[in-house]
């Protein structure tokens, strides 16, 4: 069985994280999700294309969150002023890789393992020639 894993958020550091994923595993089921649907086109036929945050979680294993801001990762996990992760969650894992202050990433960690998921912060760094 494939790995089964989700991308939100298709700017620079989710379009990077899908490029990397795809050539280290050309059988990954990946699917990809971003608010302006024309930045996932360029993987029609590598992934599926996600036409809700919601059915971006629901469809994989690991879901992978490459949103800039904190409000995005709120709407996508439907954390609301209560700070509970009500989208579907449990048994997942959630990288996050531009995460929130420390302090906000932690109450993060709290709300996903509550809902029954696990939580970690991987930021993805450019690659050394993409520096120079």
């Amino acid at each position: 069985m494939s790995m089964r894993v989700s991308i939100v958020g298709m700017g620079r550091t989710g379009t990077r994280a899908a490029q990397r994923l795809l050539a280290a595993e050309p059988d990954i089921a990946l699917t990809l999700y971003d608010i302006e649907p024309g930045r996932c086109e360029d993987f029609r036929g590598s992934a599926t294309l996600a036409t809700s945050a919601r059915e971006a979680l629901e469809e994989s294993d690991t879901i992978v969150l490459a949103l800039p801001r904190e409000r995005e990762i709120d709407r996508t996990l439907e954390r609301f002023s209560d700070g509970n992760v009500t989208a579907p969650v449990a048994g997942k894992l959630i990288v996050d890789l531009e995460p929130p202050c420390a302090e906000r990433a932690r109450s993060l960690d709290q709300a996903i393992v509550a809902a029954g998921g696990r939580y970690t912060c991987a930021p993805l760094r450019a690659a050394p020639e993409a520096r120079d």
